[in-house]
């Protein structure tokens, strides 16, 4: 996981690094992240156009000639779609945090149990999966549930996001599956990998809950429905499902 610490202030920057280490150290079972301290909202803005990717942006409010909350405004402008969390010493802009989305708005000093509550949550959401794509200058990272299926398409393949977007990825469907990590996809021929969790029927097709309709390899046919029908059953079996 990648996190960027934006604080003017050496010592604050220097004690929320010191905390977020405690944080993923204390017996959580995950990675200590990668931490990318700045000291300027600008910089961390332009490295982000420029295709830096952070999966948590921690931003103070108050900065010298900026407020975090209009880079904040900003990085959402451009399409960032990872975490913002504000940590800061006022509540004065915690309202205006709802309009960026934000993960998290902490009070200094910051503790490590108030840090823990909102980043392992992050965390977990991050660790559902995602896959990323470029998109003109900057990375997007598609979660894998909102992947509906990748199609190959001459030199290129097509990912179809719920919702109706489509992103061009220039890398061969192999490679993409290799990618796609997750018992949720099948590679049903060979120029398609669906999401089975939005397969509303199986025939000689895979007929989606969007109305989109995804070919099946028919060498493969009973293969691929069995596969298909093992991933539900076992779905269905998951404890609070």
């Amino acid at each position: 996981m990648r996190i960027a610490v934006c604080d003017d202030s050496d010592i604050d920057r220097e004690i929320e690094c010191m905390l977020l280490r405690e944080v993923f150290a204390g017996g959580t079972g995950r990675s200590a992240p990668t931490l990318t301290p700045y000291s300027s909202g600008h910089v961390l803005l332009d490295d982000i156009l420029e295709g830096e990717w952070y999966d948590i942006v921690m931003l103070d409010i108050y900065m010298e000639n900026h407020l975090g909350i209009d880079i904040a405004r900003k990085l959402r402008e451009s399409g960032y779609k990872g975490a913002i969390v504000f940590l800061t010493s006022t509540p004065e802009f915690a309202v205006d945090g709802y309009d960026v989305s934000a993960a998290g708005y902490i009070l200094k000093p910051a503790n490590a149990e108030r840090l823990s509550e909102v980043l392992l949550r992050i965390a977990q959401n991050i660790e559902d999966g995602s896959y990323t794509v470029h998109r003109r200058s900057t990375l997007l990272r598609i979660p894998y549930g909102e992947i509906l299926y990748v199609e190959s398409s001459n030199n290129k393949c097509i990912l179809h996001r719920f919702g109706g977007e489509c992103h061009n990825i220039y890398k061969r469907l192999d490679v993409i599956e290799a990618k796609l990590s997750d018992k949720r996809f099948l590679r049903c021929s060979q120029s398609y990998i669906v999401n089975m969790d939005y397969i509303a029927k199986a025939d000689r097709s895979f007929h989606l809950t969007t109305g989109d309709i995804v070919q099946i390899r028919q060498r493969g046919l009973k293969a691929m429905q069995d596969a298909y029908y093992s991933y539900i059953g076992g779905r269905s079996a998951r404890p609070g499902e």
